[in-house]
């Protein structure tokens, strides 16, 4: 969830609305401000700036108006010209909007990828090759993004489990050790399920790839290692997860690629007798019909 959303989710006092609305106001000229400037200005105190910030989870001001200066960077940095939450209009013809999703869609897919670091990435492989099978918790309509990327990493030989009910979560993840790899999909971050099922694959000491939303959220602080997704949508008021989904399948194939290209020669070798073991349909298509020497 965005700092914004988490701003407007909190009842805060008078005076702390009054350094809110400052800090809003300045957006990204707020690096220039301590706290002490801050409380001057609004004439308030500058323990005020610290309460906000424990408010919103952050340890301190500087971390918080770090992360604060983060987001507003990423957020003007991209999606310019198409609105994530109302890509198209209610007098668009359906050329017009099949344009739009498409553009959409494409923008998001760049917005993801300028959000992955190689170190977390490679940090992720790592665990998703050392583990004896990779669990992959989500919720909702995302549970068959969970489902598609199993079945992917099942073909290659890599033992994956998806669960798509919350009482199973919790189960797999109190019987789930260090040779499990967790990979907990969460948009908001603050899932009630997914952060329940974390705490416990935490006890546990599994190690959990998160991935969800920039910024600091409850999901990204028990993760060892965070993938970000675009962030763009509103938690409600969207046509669509048009962007977000798009995203999250994004991400997980670059981990089943990254994981399948560590060993490529015998994961393709594998799949591909898989495939031709269980593929006996006629195929009609001269483009996708495989043909012999």
């Amino acid at each position: 969830m965005l700092i914004e959303e988490r701003i407007d989710d909190i009842n805060w006092t008078a005076n702390e609305k009054i350094v809110i609305e400052f800090i809003r106001n300045k957006q990204e000229n707020i690096r220039h401000y301590t706290t002490t400037m801050i409380a001057k200005e609004t004439y308030t105190s500058p323990s005020i700036l610290v309460r906000i910030a424990n408010k919103l989870g952050y340890d301190g001001y500087l971390a918080f108006k770090d992360a604060y200066l983060e987001e507003m960077t990423y957020l003007k940095s991209r999606f310019k010209n198409i609105d994530a939450n109302k890509p198209f209009k209610a007098n668009d013809d359906i050329m017009t909007i099949a344009n739009k999703i498409t553009k959409l869609k494409t923008e998001s897919l760049e917005d993801t990828l300028s959000l992955i670091n190689h170190d977390d990435l490679r940090k992720a492989i790592n665990l998703i090759e050392k583990c004896e099978v990779i669990k992959i918790f989500a919720i909702s309509n995302l549970c068959f993004l969970a489902e598609e990327a199993c079945f992917k990493f099942r073909h290659i030989g890599k033992k994956c489990e998806t669960y798509s009910y919350s009482n199973m979560m919790y189960q797999e993840a109190i019987m789930s050790d260090s040779q499990t790899c967790a990979i907990c999909i969460s948009y908001s971050g603050v899932s009630n399920e997914l952060i329940e099922t974390a705490k416990l694959l935490k006890n546990n000491d599994v190690p959990i790839i998160a991935i969800t939303s920039i910024g600091e959220n409850d999901l990204s602080k028990i993760s060892n290692v965070k993938l970000s997704l675009t962030t763009r949508e509103k938690s409600y008021t969207k046509i669509a997860g048009f962007s977000t989904i798009e995203s999250i399948s994004l991400v997980l194939d670059i981990l089943y690629s990254c994981y399948f290209a560590s060993n490529f020669d015998n994961h393709f070798v594998y799949k591909t007798k898989v495939a031709e073991s269980t593929e006996k349909r006629k195929k009609t298509n001269i483009i996708i019909d495989e043909i012999s020497d």
